[in-house]
């Protein structure tokens, strides 16, 4: 499994995902590079055809989780529900690690 920050513990609660919910939008959500971060959206299209899966999983549509996968562990950071996010992630400004470097120094 993944670590986890007490945000996204916290937020996972509040969006009551648990954690085999976490574990399939991980397994079949689409994952973007985008902010510095990873993002794994779960769209309608990403969640298996088979009835009963879809019937298990279909609530959730439109739920993404932002991982930290640059260290020797990946964390996830927080978890989200929007349908329309991966328009929103695709529009997130690139990571500058120039800018990030300055930022420590």
């Amino acid at each position: 499994m993944i670590a986890k920050s007490n945000h996204a513990r916290v937020r996972q609660a509040q969006r009551n995902l648990t954690d085999d919910e976490v574990a399939f939008i991980m397994r079949h959500g689409r994952r973007i590079r985008s902010g510095g971060a990873l993002h794994i959206f779960l769209g309608r299209r990403d969640i298996p055809n088979d009835r009963a899966i879809f019937q298990k999983y279909h609530h959730l549509e439109g739920a993404t989780l932002v991982i930290n996968d640059k260290g020797y562990t990946p964390v996830l950071i927080t978890v989200y529900r929007n349908r329309r996010a991966l328009r929103d992630i695709r529009r997130k400004q690139k990571y500058n690690r120039a800018m990030a470097a300055e930022m420590l120094d």
